[in-house]
């Protein structure tokens, strides 16, 4: 680290220029990270949301009205890809397990299917930038409205001949108010076009109908399926390159 610092002064030097604080609009695409219980692998918890790496993808501004302290803004839309064949497998056994005599019952009969995560982040909040050269140093801090949409979800038991239980997960988007931390640097070329790495950590906590249970009733011979409202708490870290415009106003 003590020798990454020097080696930036020097290049600054080099470049032989004044400080890069203007506004701009840029894009970014990356990898997100999933955190905490939103990775979690186990369906004894329903706060787990099996999630992988997936992508992110941003449109990103930001207005300096002084050299340091602007107002940042984002658009971002990411997909988490999930470990479905898992969760499915899991609420699969549960399902045989309830049944009165699980030797009886053919797993086979339970056809399932398990999609993605995505959300999209509309935020906004202050964001510092540091000037040296031609690079810009920016920490950022925002908030504002999540909308997601948890994974596409359909679950039927047909057993013994006919379907005895059918449930579709909704497709609608969650709103949930969300916020993001983090920062990044920028490296301005002098015809105003700028290269962007980003780092940042994005939460929101939307609520989904989840499957709660699923029990067989012998008097009735059908199957059961319990929902409960569960609060999901969606967060990743976002990792990103991209470009970017200088401007002035």
């Amino acid at each position: 680290m003590s020798r990454i610092f020097p080696l930036v002064l020097l290049i600054c030097l080099i470049n032989g220029v004044s400080g890069q604080d203007y506004n701009y609009l840029g894009l970014s695409v990356g990898g997100a990270f999933p955190q905490g219980s939103f990775s979690g692998k186990s369906i004894a918890d329903s706060v787990n949301g099996f999630a992988n790496t997936g992508f992110v993808f941003a449109f990103d501004a930001a207005w300096f009205p002084d050299d340091y302290m602007g107002i940042g803004a984002t658009v971002t839309f990411a997909s988490n890809y999930t470990s479905g064949q898992m969760y499915m497998d899991q609420l699969r056994n549960e399902i045989v397990e309830s049944f009165y005599d699980p030797e009886d019952f053919p797993a086979d009969s339970i056809v399932q299917d398990f999609g993605v995560w995505k959300y999209l982040n509309l935020f906004i909040g202050p964001n510092f930038t540091y000037p040296l050269g031609r690079f810009n140093f920016d920490v950022r801090a925002m908030g504002g409205l999540s909308l997601a949409w948890r994974p596409s979800q359909t679950l039927d038991v047909n057993f013994p001949e006919s379907g005895l239980v059918s449930w579709q997960s909704s497709t609608k988007a969650v709103p949930a108010l969300g916020y993001s931390i983090g920062g990044g640097i920028r490296y301005a070329f002098k015809s105003g076009y700028v290269i962007r790495l980003v780092a940042e950590y994005a939460n929101s906590k939307p609520t989904f109908a989840l499957i709660d249970d699923v029990e067989w009733n012998q008097d009735s011979e059908t199957f059961t399926v319990k929902e409960k409202e569960v609060a999901v708490p969606v967060k990743n870290i976002h990792l990103g390159i991209g470009i970017a415009y200088n401007f002035e106003l």
